[in-house]
């Protein structure tokens, strides 16, 4: 916990040096302490370095619980925030905003703002969302609800290649770049909407902990110390697909950082009791997060691009050691 604490505080404070301009150590606590509106580093602190620290850090502990909770849910090692389609729904609900507009003659103007777009990717990610739930309450194997996300996901992109092909240059750049994933146009507004809701999909989830645990022995198991097995699957793919969607609709589909984080801090503690893994789980979603957008930053490259290349290798490692444990489940 002392690790991670201080490796949260040491990425959040690289955060504010870190940038096209350089601002030092002592300035940043000048402007964090007096509050300054006048100065262009003032306003760099305050309206770009700050919330682009603020949605990293949520950002990136909202995916880690999410996709702890879907490796939970389908004791799955390989399971994701996206494995439902959730994020394919919501890169579809952005395509079609980007998208449509060319198609119907009216090109998407930027004077739409940024909330027109999180709300084009809300709304996908809630539809799919509730297609899922519908299906799981329906369904007593939890394999086949895992393959129905996997083809809702496909069935999703297959639109979505649909509309690239037909639309225009410029609207297929405007999505392209939006699906490499960014924490650098989000406000305070913003942040505060993905605070509020990975902060009560936490409290949910820290609540639900021992009947977590008693789900990765099994459904028959679960079932026979009195866990609802089909309430409780109801129940996470909501706090899950909520948390997933909305960091989605204002940050774009962040790739690893849901599948391979509940790795890391399994590995780190050696357990798989969610009581314990709870909070360093947090704060390790929150530090892959802002140590991606670091450097991000400073490669001037897309956040995907980082997260994709740390995240694929580890997890291959992970699968390969560990090929005969159920550690990872």
């Amino acid at each position: 916990m002392i690790l991670l604490v201080a490796l949260c505080l040491t990425f959040g404070l690289l955060e504010l040096i870190t940038g096209s301009v350089s601002i030092d150590f002592q300035s940043i606590l000048s402007i964090l302490g007096k509050n300054e509106s006048e100065s262009a580093q003032s306003v760099i602190i305050w309206e770009s370095r700050i919330p682009r620290l603020f949605a990293a850090f949520w950002a990136g502990a909202g995916l880690a619980l999410s996709g702890w909770i879907m490796q939970t849910l389908f004791r799955n090692p390989l399971a994701s925030p996206s494995i439902l389609g959730i994020t394919s729904g919501a890169s579809l609900g952005v395509a079609l905003l980007m998208m449509s507009g060319f198609l119907i003659g009216v090109p998407l103007q930027g004077t739409l703002g940024t909330f027109t777009i999180a709300g084009g990717a809300m709304l996908g990610a809630v539809l799919v969302l509730l297609l899922v739930i519908a299906i799981a309450s329906r369904m007593r194997d939890q394999v086949s609800l895992l393959i129905v996300g996997i083809m809702l996901g496909h069935f999703t992109s297959a639109i979505v290649s649909v509309l690239q092909f037909k639309t225009n240059p410029e609207a297929l750049r405007s999505y392209v770049l939006w699906g490499m994933g960014t924490f650098t146009d989000t406000n305070y507004l913003e942040i505060l909407l993905i605070a509020a809701i990975v902060a009560m999909g936490a409290i949910v989830i820290f609540f639900k902990k021992k009947a977590l645990n008693i789900l990765m022995l099994g459904d028959e198991y679960a079932q026979s110390l009195g866990v609802s097995v089909k309430k409780m699957r109801v129940v996470m793919i909501i706090v899950s697909g909520t948390m997933a969607g909305v960091i989605t609709a204002f940050c774009g589909p962040i790739a690893f950082i849901g599948l391979a984080v509940p790795h890391f801090t399994r590995i780190l503690l050696k357990t798989t009791h969610h009581a314990t893994l709870f909070l360093p789980m947090i704060l390790m979603g929150a530090a892959v997060g802002m140590g991606c957008d670091l450097i991000s930053k400073t490669a001037e490259i897309p956040l995907n691009a980082v997260t994709s290349a740390m995240g694929a290798p580890v997890v291959i490692f992970i699968l390969v050691k560990n090929a005969k444990s159920k550690a990872l489940i």
